[in-house]
């Protein structure tokens, strides 16, 4: 070997060490940033001319891994959204026995209803029933609104989703043509990789989805239903906030804006999976909007008809009439069967009674249109009322409350399978986020940074450098003595 031919060796080697060293510093430096992949300097020998020579720099990916882990995500937070909404409509209902849940105060309605047909003559007792039946309506009143706020919060969730997606969407665009650009004129492209890569986090935890390579290091991508969102162009989404969000508002009649692709209307969020966007927290949000809460409102508006129903043309109140309103009223009316869609926000109880309308309580006693007081020891309309709540009736089909019930029951009945439904939540989002957990540590596992290991290669390297800076020493010595000679 040629002394020019072992300088040369030595210092490619010594660059190669240098840029080794750099990228082993960066991996250190970034081993717990978010998005991060490791970086591996790629060499080739130069051949008959010696030495070394830098390719480029590497960054390390797992396609598979990765595609597995975004679509764990997507269910993740799918499963997530779903378990705070249904958390959200459990709180505002309450576990049974406890105090403002609603079985408790459907429960002491009952009791204090009973309790003044057993002494007609107490007035105390008297106030005390018709003060928990207002507690009772006012129940119902406040579930129902925080249903209606649950909606309102999935429509915004919604609409601060599809502005995020655009957004990165076009994001990755932009980095698609820099990326495209850097590798043709043979820069390093770890950095933008990274950066692409967060934005592809982000959007895949609120849609599935796969990315497609593209020459040059561009990607395409789709969602894992098939629905198109990147491939030279963004096919972006369109939604339109909805104010509010009452009972009634559904897509089909405009009152709540459904989900376009590209201008298309496209279906999300009807529970059966199968809608080209499906799979993330986008569809658990339209889920919740239209799905969850309308099936909360429908057996609210249930209970309230139920006990307007049953206390409305109380046969042993005598001082009603035809088209009379009963105890509990529609928003002070009589029930229209017809208008049942509300009826949960509508619900008050008769202001001929309610102490805090001016009522008196003694109408529960004396009937509730009674121009005069009755007879203190007659506890027949109380009784009437009792067995008219206690009976066993069916709840309109709407409402999706099965069997024959008391009104005490359907509450029970409605409590309980909405508190089933979120402890079900809850476990379905325990397991998703286990899963996207143990992949995202199998993916850290294949391109993460394992610092034990750079710095191990960074001994190596050390000795590598000192190697060839050896060499060059050595030849520099030769040369020396040579002209010297």
């Amino acid at each position: 070997m040629t002394l020019s031919l072992a300088l040369n060796n030595a210092l490619s080697g010594l660059q190669a060490n240098t840029q080794q060293a750099e990228i082993i510093s960066t991996n250190v430096a970034n081993a717990l940033t978010d998005g991060f992949g490791r970086r591996e300097v790629s060499l080739s020998s130069l051949g008959a001319t010696g030495g070394v020579k830098v390719d480029g720099v590497i960054r390390a990916s797992s396609p598979a891994l990765a595609e597995s882990r975004r679509f764990a995500d997507a269910a993740a937070s799918g499963a997530d959204t779903r378990s705070d909404a249904l958390a959200r409509l459990s709180a505002a209902i309450g576990e049974p026995g406890a105090p403002r849940a609603l079985a408790t105060v459907a429960a002491d309605f009952d009791a204090a209803l009973s309790a003044a047909a057993d002494t007609p003559e107490s007035a105390t007792l008297l106030q005390s029933a018709a003060l928990s039946a207002s507690d009772y309506a006012a129940s119902i009143n406040r579930i129902a609104a925080e249903v209606m706020s649950l909606r309102v919060s999935a429509d915004t969730s919604i609409a601060g989703q599809v502005q995020t997606i655009n957004s990165s969407l076009g994001k990755i665009q932009s980095l698609n043509a820099e990326i495209k650009a850097r590798q043709i004129a043979g820069g390093d492209v770890s950095a933008l990789l990274d950066q692409r890569e967060s934005l592809v986090k982000e959007v895949s935890g609120m849609i599935p989805i796969r990315t497609v390579e593209r020459p040059f290091g561009e990607v395409a991508i789709y969602a894992r239903n098939g629905g198109q969102l990147l491939d030279g162009k963004v096919f972006e989404l369109g939604f339109t906030p909805s104010i509010a969000a009452p009972p009634g508002a559904t897509i089909a009649n405009g009152g709540l804006s459904g989900l376009t692709l590209n201008g298309a209307p496209i279906a999300i969020g009807e529970g059966d999976g199968d809608g080209l966007l499906d799979g993330g927290s986008l569809e658990a949000a339209f889920e919740t909007r239209d799905v969850i809460a309308p099936k909360a409102f429908a057996m609210l508006d249930g209970l309230a008809a139920s006990l307007i129903n049953r206390t409305q043309g109380l046969p042993e109140d005598s001082t009603l009439t035809p088209g009379d309103a009963g105890l509990f009223t529609d928003g002070g009316a009589a029930f229209d069967p017809a208008n049942e869609l509300g009826v949960a926000l509508r619900l008050s109880l008769n202001a001929s009674v309610d102490p805090a309308a001016g009522g008196d309580a003694s109408r529960l006693r004396d009937g509730l249109n009674a121009a005069a007081p009755g007879a203190i020891g007659d506890a027949t309309v109380l009784r009437g009322l009792a067995e008219a709540l206690s009976s066993s009736q069916a709840a309109s089909v709407a409402s999706g409350l099965t069997g024959n019930r008391s009104a005490t029951g359907f509450a029970t009945e409605l409590s309980a399978g909405i508190l089933s439904d979120a402890d079900r939540a809850d476990s379905a989002a325990a397991f998703e986020r286990g899963s996207a957990n143990a992949l995202r540590d199998a993916e850290l596992a294949a391109t993460g940074v394992d610092t034990d290991q750079e710095l191990s290669r960074l001994l190596q390297v050390e000795q590598a450098y000192a190697a060839n800076a050896r060499v060059v020493s050595v030849v520099d010595d030769l040369l020396q003595r040579l002209l010297q000679i």
